[in-house]
């Protein structure tokens, strides 16, 4: 057989050769794009400059809430560790890696809600809500729970809603500075206008 007869043959093995380099660079080309993505739309609550991520979850998923809100959950049963609640003002929300919001606790409310607290664990279900948001970020109200809840502060005995800063003296005053709360966030309920330039969301 000549040289011009394997030709072809030989042709054909680089052009499959060069097809199957193509698709591999594709495929490494797409997987960086997506975990780029992924890393943009990754939402995390950390302490001071980023460290230790307490949770974390990606924008993909979240869902409307309302006609101007969508919430962002995270996935824990409750049994996170979480982090102490006087250390609110230390904590960082972070988006693709950035800082967006941090909270102030003198321009924070706390609603309770008695109706889903549990007695066992001692942990009660709160909302906190943001005043002036103007002045900080997307996020309009954080939805979590904190335990334990002081035996003078338990269900029926909180009221429906104070300030942060009168709840955080109350629990002083009643466990004499010895038994501080565990802050396990549940959900994140963001303006929907505030993070609309942010693309590829689900809503």
């Amino acid at each position: 057989m000549s040289g011009s007869d394997l030709a072809p043959f030989v042709a054909a093995v680089l052009k499959d050769s060069t097809m199957h380099e193509m698709i591999n660079e594709i495929d490494v080309l797409q997987s960086k794009l997506t975990d780029r993505d992924n890393k943009r739309l990754l939402v995390e609550v950390t302490g001071q400059h980023g460290s230790p991520i307490y949770y974390e979850e990606s924008l993909k998923n979240i869902k409307q809430f309302g006609d101007d809100e969508i919430v962002l959950g995270f996935d824990n049963d409750g049994s996170s560790d979480g982090f102490p609640f006087s250390s609110l003002d230390k904590i960082e929300i972070r988006l693709g890696g950035v800082v967006v919001q941090r909270f102030n606790i003198d321009d924070l409310d706390i609603h309770f809600e008695d109706d889903l607290y549990d007695e066992e664990n001692q942990m009660e279900t709160i909302l906190l809500d943001i005043n002036r948001r103007h002045l900080y970020g997307p996020i309009v109200c954080v939805d979590a729970r904190i335990k334990p809840l002081p035996l003078g502060l338990r269900q029926g005995h909180t009221g429906d809603e104070m300030l942060l800063t009168d709840f955080f003296e109350l629990v002083a005053d009643e466990n004499n500075e010895l038994a501080p709360q565990t802050f396990i966030i549940k959900a994140l309920f963001f303006d929907e206008k505030d993070i609309a330039g942010v693309p590829d969301l689900p809503v």
